[in-house]
């Protein structure tokens, strides 16, 4: 026989199971709106910090433009060989998929202009965006929120120094810049890895590889591939710059938590992007 006090924690259970899941129903919804609702004043004041944060002083208009030629060097001394290595793997290994094995049955250079348009305008922004998110933006976050630990944003504040306009607006736009030009990168690499396997399974000549990749061409989307660009590129460093500012002073052991977060984020809000301009645009 179980005892009084055992029956009535099993009969309390389900109202504490239920009483939870609405906790949980009530609580989720409200901070993922306060959440959202940060980080649109965070892009706000971000905006404004980057627009007016050189009318007073000509000095500082050179010291934004070298800040952002550096960051934009930096990414691409970071993910540029990166890039390069997918793309051409990437290549070789839709050739592995789609020719090795439909060539048995015939037809596989027509596949050509399908893998073009999957894989140029849908998956490689996916691929530059996860590149980038590891090998810049993740690093990029730990450092800012090191500096923030450590005090240095209040030091600049205290100085009269726009922290947003110095520390994040460099870093958007070195994203927003750089992105089509890895894409750029990644897609040529992708062309060259795609031609040596093509060259490799069927033995395609560059010619003939040339004329197919050029009538895939002619429906391109370009508008499309451009939106795709800009929404991933500033999904990029937006929330690694997001959550490196929302580390508070002295808080080290929250660094982790804040650099996983933000690769989450970046990666979700890109594919999200990704789908979002395909689904409207087509």
């Amino acid at each position: 026989m179980s005892s009084p006090s055992k029956r009535k924690t099993f009969a309390r259970a389900p109202q504490s199971l239920f009483g939870y899941l609405g906790r949980v129903a009530f609580n989720w919804p409200q901070r993922l709106a306060l959440r959202h609702w940060d980080q649109i004043a965070f892009a706000g004041r971000l905006l404004l910090s980057g627009l007016w944060g050189n009318r007073r002083l000509k000095s500082r208009r050179q010291l934004s433009r070298r800040l952002f030629l550096q960051e934009t060097w930096l990414l691409f001394q970071t993910t540029g060989a990166l890039m390069i290595l997918i793309g051409l793997l990437a290549g070789f290994f839709w050739d592995a998929i789609w020719f090795g094995v439909l060539d048995n049955i015939g037809g596989a250079e027509r596949l050509i202009s399908l893998v073009f348009s999957i894989h140029l305008q849908e998956i490689t922004p996916i691929l530059a965006s996860a590149v980038i998110t590891m090998g810049h933006g993740v690093p990029m976050t730990v450092s800012l929120a090191m500096r923030k630990c450590q005090g240095d944003f209040a030091t600049m504040i205290n100085l009269g120094v726009p922290v947003e306009h110095y520390l994040a607006w460099p870093r958007l736009l070195g994203g927003v810049v750089g992105l089509p030009i890895l894409y750029l990168l990644m897609s040529i690499s992708f062309l060259l890895g795609l031609y040596l396997g093509a060259r490799l399974f069927f033995g395609l000549s560059p010619w003939d590889f040339m004329n197919l990749a050029n009538a895939s061409l002619v429906d391109f989307k370009f508008l499309k591939l451009g939106a795709k660009c800009l929404l991933v590129g500033f999904c990029l460093n937006f929330f690694c710059l997001y959550r490196s500012w929302q580390v508070k002073k002295g808080q080290l052991r929250a660094i982790p938590r804040c650099a996983r977060w933000a690769m989450a984020e970046t990666f979700l809000y890109s594919i999200i992007s990704v789908i979002l301009v395909t689904v409207l645009y087509d």
